[in-house]
């Protein structure tokens, strides 16, 4: 029986279960995800968290859903990352800098303060990218790029939706009431959908004002999410595609905010938010 430690952090209630991959040995991180993100049988994650090396500002980065699938990026996995190399620190300052290798670049995050064990970080995550080909979106016929409003045929229904990449697929769904629309059913339909190769995270907007907006997730290989970073960063993005707010937005979800903001220097979008440390502990995996 192997016993592998981890520590168990949350963005927003996204929560990751953060492991040094040399704790896995030769285990396949699929199988580990599998077992340890078992909200019955396991400890419990939408997914986890792998650093190598740990205790350093610059560590190898990888990321695996609660269904064992590798996912590219994430922002809140990144953050409770972060959140978890930080606190192993004696006294990290505001201004620390730590960087991430993740499958699409290095990607930094900077400390900015601690409220107990929660740690705010402000992270660059990607430039969002546009083409079908870069997302992968492949509707039966080529279309305009930015994607905005396209018709998505889901059953008897058409959404209106802007797909895009943000390190990730995904699809955002702009609504005038979240109360008013089964984002829980459609979530899934929109993660398997066929146009979406690679299936798709599936993000519900309502725009309450230029500078804030409401969201809920669908998120791939873990299902609904209470928070999402690449989410949120692609949910900013559309709204702004779509004129509906300016380049820099607080997002509120369903556990609380974070704030996004699309650079127009060099169109990178950034997403300020925190990180909680709730757990360590030991997971006992069998033969």
């Amino acid at each position: 029986m192997a016993e592998i430690r981890f520590a168990k952090a949350h963005g927003l209630g996204n929560d990751y279960l953060v492991i040094e991959e040399s704790a896995l040995g030769a285990r396949l991180p699929s199988d580990v995800a599998r077992a340890i993100c078992h909200r019955n049988t396991g400890v419990g994650a939408d997914g986890i968290a792998l650093v190598s090396p740990a205790g350093e500002r610059r560590s190898k980065f990888r990321i695996f859903n609660s269904d064992g699938s590798e996912a590219e990026l994430s922002g809140n996995a990144m953050r409770c990352a972060v959140t978890w190399l930080a606190s192993r620190m004696e006294a990290p300052e505001p201004g620390l800098e730590l960087t991430l290798e993740t499958r699409v670049g290095p990607k930094r995050h900077i400390f900015r303060g601690r409220r107990g064990n929660e740690y705010i970080f402000q992270s660059e995550i990607v430039r969002p990218e546009f083409s079908a080909e870069k997302i992968p979106f492949r509707p039966p016929k080529p279309v305009a790029e930015p994607i905005t409003e396209f018709p998505l045929p889901i059953g008897d229904e058409i959404l209106r939706v802007t797909p895009l990449w943000m390190g990730n697929p995904q699809c955002i769904v702009l609504v005038d009431d979240l109360r008013l629309i089964d984002w829980m059913g459609l979530g899934p339909e929109i993660e398997q959908h066929p146009f979406f190769p690679e299936r798709a995270n599936a993000g519900f907007v309502r725009v309450i004002a230029p500078d804030r907006i409401e969201a809920r997730f669908w998120e791939r290989g873990a299902g609904h999410t209470l928070a999402s970073g690449t989410g949120s960063c692609a949910c900013a993005v559309a709204a702004a595609v779509n004129g509906r707010t300016w380049r820099r937005v607080k997002i509120e979800t369903e556990l609380g905010q974070m704030e996004a903001h699309w650079r127009e220097t060099d169109d990178v979008v950034e997403l300020v938010g925190p990180a909680e440390l709730v757990a360590e502990g030991a997971f006992f995996l069998g033969a």
